[in-house]
Parts: structure tokens; sequence; C-alpha cells
């Protein structure tokens, strides 16, 4: 037994192993939701549900992180916090990202409506109830 809690502790995440892997979940996630939103808001239909499939697996995913062994720290839900927080002082350039994408996909020069601004909203709660789900079994 000793030797396999070696190998576990060796493969568990540091602190910024874990934020970053949250922070590669949730940010691609968000991007997705991005693009699915203004493209819907846009009259836009034919990658929407694609968009959104990735936002699922996405979440999916981040609980997978959020649940797999860690080391060095113990308040999971802090540092999520933390990376939230962090997503969301770059939101401006995740919408910019997204509606720009749309417009690529689309060949639009311009957009009739940016991201709907309840969309942030929206996702947060989104990714918190999937957050949840994984941390209370923390």
């Amino acid at each position: 037994m000793k030797a396999i809690d070696n190998v576990l502790a060796k493969m568990a995440y540091s602190r910024q192993q874990f934020k970053d892997r949250v922070e590669e979940k949730v940010g691609g996630a968000l991007l997705e939701f991005y693009k699915a939103e203004c493209a819907a808001a846009n009259g836009y239909t034919r990658w929407v549900e694609h968009w959104r499939t990735e936002v699922a697996r996405l979440l999916g995913e981040l609980q997978i992180v959020l649940l797999h062994e860690i080391r060095g720290f113990k308040d999971r839900r802090k540092a999520f916090t933390e990376v939230m927080n962090y997503l969301e002082g770059k939101d401006a350039s995740y919408r910019r990202i997204a509606e720009n994408a749309v417009m690529r996909d689309f060949q639009v020069k311009r957009l009739r409506q940016p991201t709907p601004t309840a969309s942030r909203a929206n996702f947060h709660e989104l990714t918190l109830k999937a957050a949840e789900e994984a941390l209370v079994l923390d």
C-alpha cells in the first residue's frame, strides 16, 4: 500500500496546478458559452448546439479536476473561487474573442447584437452548479 500512496501523492495537483486546470476548463467553457450565446442572439443557429455541447463536456471535465487528488493545500473552494474571480476580470476579452469567432464562422463583418449581458450571470450559475456537485463530496 505504501507504493500506491507514493504514486498517488506524486500524481496529486499542487495548488497552482489545480488552479491552472480549473482555469483551463472554466475558461474553455466560458468561450464556448459566449460563442453560443452570441450566435443565438444574432439568429445564427448552425454551431450553437455544438458549442453548448462543448460547454457541458468542459464542465463535466471541471468536476473531474475538482475531485482530483491535491497536495499542499486543503481548500479547493477557495482556489476555485480565485480562478472564477480572475476569469471575471477577463470577461471582456472572452466576449471579444467569442464575438470575433462568431463573425469569422458565419462570415459576417458586423454583429447585429453583442453577446447578451445576462450571459455572464447565466454562465456563472451553470459553473457553480457543476462545481457544487463535485465539491459537496469534498
